[in-house]
């Protein structure tokens, strides 16, 4: 067999691009991990720099690679899907993918609400109850979560909510079911504390999702605004099946 250096450059640029592909493959190259520069490779190949950065198109453009502006190429994270579902929650949208759930709470207080909010919510008081949460899937984080409650949900400032799930909490606490939901979708681009949440450059494209929640009865328990990084974590809705 020839040494590697004696190969033409597209059989070169093929067998590199097959070799990072089984390093990523094996986990020797992980989800999120940049990999080493055009330089590096080039002296890991013995070839050309031409050559390695042909492959490196190759692995970017069919969704293996990423490139990063001025931070360099890295292993496209995986992509979640979470079927838009009043009965599936974040955490089961990630256990059906064989995938590990966490919440970071970033703040729980009380503070004044925004008059759309108050409004929907039919509360007299000027003040709301804000939930701002941090999804994470293995360890990546996808998506920014702000809850709003009316002020007579002031129990849940004293519950940890990392560990327990906000619908179970409140149904447990009230009776209250949070049984469907509305979704409105627009797309917001992240401010620097979201970014530095999302670990995403600032003015990324986010997809916001507006979800009310509503009870039994017809009435609105809480607003749920998602702010998705959707490289991530992609949002599905599914239609009902038609018989």
């Amino acid at each position: 067999m020839k040494p590697l250096k004696e190969m033409n450059p597209i059989t070169l640029q093929e067998r590199i691009y097959y070799d990072l592909s089984e390093k990523i493959k094996n986990g020797e190259y992980k989800p999120g991990d940049r990999i080493p520069t055009e330089m590096q490779l080039s002296q890991m190949y013995d070839v050309s720099r031409v050559t390695v950065r042909g492959a490196l198109k190759q692995l970017v453009d069919e969704g293996i690679l990423i490139k990063k502006h001025g931070k360099g190429t890295f292993v496209k994270n995986t992509t979640y899907v979470e079927s838009g579902s009043a009965s599936l929650n974040f955490t089961e949208a990630c256990l059906r993918q064989n995938a590990v759930p966490s919440t970071q709470i970033i703040s729980c207080r009380l503070c004044p609400g925004d008059k759309e909010i108050l409004k929907s919510l039919k509360t007299n008081s000027s003040a709301l109850i804000e939930i701002v949460r941090l999804r994470l899937i293995n360890g990546m984080p996808c998506i920014v979560e702000l809850d709003y409650f009316p002020e007579e949900y002031r129990f849940l400032l004293n519950e940890n909510l990392e560990d327990r799930s906000l619908i179970q909490t409140i149904t447990e606490r009230t009776g209250i079911i949070p049984c469907y939901f509305e979704d409105q979708f627009r797309v917001r681009y992240a401010k620097k504390e979201f970014a530095q949440l999302l670990n995403c450059p600032t003015a990324t494209p986010l997809l916001e999702v507006t979800q009310k929640r509503f009870s039994q009865k017809g009435e609105i328990v809480y607003i749920n605004k998602q702010n998705i990084l959707t490289s991530n974590y992609v949002y599905v809705i599914q239609s009902p099946i038609k018989m």
